[in-house]
């Protein structure tokens, strides 16, 4: 096991992750991005997202998610023809 615990308010543990995410977007708003953990979890985490630009319309999912990362998708967002930043949270509740 690695390093774990709680010092000056910040956590640090092994099967919670974040980070963000440039998609790059078509210009129907739809757009994929790869994702890599720092430090591989013991299996496939749980995994939301938050959309860190102006998007009205665009839909968060991942796919080909492992314990070593997944691919950001997003579909129809208001943003076309760009990049859209996405901010992520990664959590594997397995305790063994």
């Amino acid at each position: 096991m690695g390093k774990f615990g709680w010092h000056s308010g910040a956590v640090q543990a092994q099967n919670l992750q974040s980070g963000s995410v440039d998609v790059s977007v078509d210009a129907s708003g739809d757009g994929t991005a790869s994702v890599t953990f720092s430090n591989a979890m013991k299996e496939a985490p749980k995994v939301t997202f938050g959309i860190a630009e102006a998007d009205t319309t665009g839909t968060m999912s991942h796919n080909a998610k492992t314990n070593l990362g997944f691919i950001a998708q997003v579909d129809g967002s208001s943003v076309t023809g760009s990049t859209l930043t996405v901010d992520w949270i990664a959590f594997n509740d397995r305790l063994n």
